[in-house]
């Protein structure tokens, strides 16, 4: 049974991000309520974060908080090995104005 307030988008680049001390982020999936995103930095779970979510046109800055944080594998990256994480974040309450522009965002990624 489906526990979510809203369906997630699965993200195939066409939004991406970031939040204090990461530069990037590769989004899996986003929806009003939250999002998933891999990045090379560990996450702490329970940890309050600000992330940015764009695309070309748009961007809002929304605070949430990591549900979870877990090590997915390591990558050879510029001739070192880096970690890959994967972490979920549930958003805090949203204003109009941020659920307006993160409306727009999901729309691009497609009309299923």
């Amino acid at each position: 049974m489906e526990k979510r307030k809203h369906r997630r988008r699965e993200v195939h680049g066409e939004v991406g991000g970031s939040m204090i001390l990461v530069d990037s982020l590769q989004i899996i999936d986003l929806s009003l309520s939250g999002m998933r995103f891999s990045c090379f930095k560990r996450v702490n779970t329970n940890s309050t974060q600000s992330i940015k979510i764009k695309n070309d046109k748009e961007s809002v800055r929304l605070k949430g908080m990591v549900v979870r944080s877990l090590f997915r594998r390591v990558e050879e990256r510029e001739d070192k090995s880096v970690s890959v994480y994967e972490v979920a974040v549930s958003f805090g309450e949203l204003s109009d104005q941020q659920k307006q522009k993160l409306e727009e965002i999901i729309s691009i990624i497609g009309n299923e």
